[in-house]
């Protein structure tokens, strides 16, 4: 993954580098930020993430599955 694909993905994902940071637990947006100017090498399992997140995004969008959870039903007495 190049650094302008991971910055596409955090994009694509509504999040700024902060929230993304804490999505990969990692201390701050701080590094990302560094990942996706080039200046540090993206983690092997950053990577790993961001493909599974894209491709579960992908495949929802193929068969139509919204990506909001559904409103909650009441329960029944």
């Amino acid at each position: 993954m190049t650094p302008a694909e991971l910055k596409s993905a955090r994009h694509a994902l509504g999040l700024s580098a902060e929230g993304f940071a804490r999505l990969v637990r990692v201390e701050s947006g701080r590094t990302v930020r560094r990942w996706e100017s080039g200046e540090r090498d993206i983690p092997g399992p950053v990577v790993v993430i961001v493909d599974a997140i894209m491709a579960s995004r992908a495949v929802r969008r193929h068969f139509g599955v919204s990506l909001t959870p559904p409103a909650e039903t009441p329960s029944c007495p």
